[in-house]
């Protein structure tokens, strides 16, 4: 009988070894946990602090554009607000275009095509001269 209660005793202590181990993985598994979400926070503070100030600087160069534009090129605010919405016409195309070469892996074109060379035709009298 004394036996008995030794290995009771002993399955008792594994038992309860086993559930302080998985305690602890969990407390370690819930301290990663944590680490990885203050390592998260300070990212999104600092691209949210990035983005601000892009921003402003985008802010900034669209009003000295502007200003540009208007007194120095001359151009009337009518026509300039056309020209605006032409070119972000032409960037939301752009940009969905690029967007759906990327869904189909679509190698990636130049957005102004070059000129075709011109190739002198055949029997070209210029070719006879020189």
């Amino acid at each position: 009988m004394a036996s008995k209660k030794r290995r009771q005793s002993k399955k008792i202590r594994k038992k309860a070894d086993h559930g302080e181990h998985e305690a602890l993985t969990l407390w370690d598994e819930l301290s990663a946990l944590k680490r990885d979400n203050e390592k998260l926070t300070k990212t999104f503070e600092d691209l949210q602090a990035r983005l601000e100030d892009t921003e402003i600087h985008v802010n900034l160069l669209t009003r000295l554009l502007t200003t540009l534009c208007v007194e120095k090129l001359g151009m009337r605010v009518g026509v300039l607000k056309r020209l605006l919405k032409r070119i972000e016409k032409e960037a939301i195309r752009d940009s969905q275009i690029l967007h759906l070469e990327s869904l189909y892996n679509l190698p990636h074109h130049p957005e102004k095509k070059t000129s075709p060379t011109k190739r002198p035709k055949k029997g070209d009298p210029w070719e006879e001269i020189s």
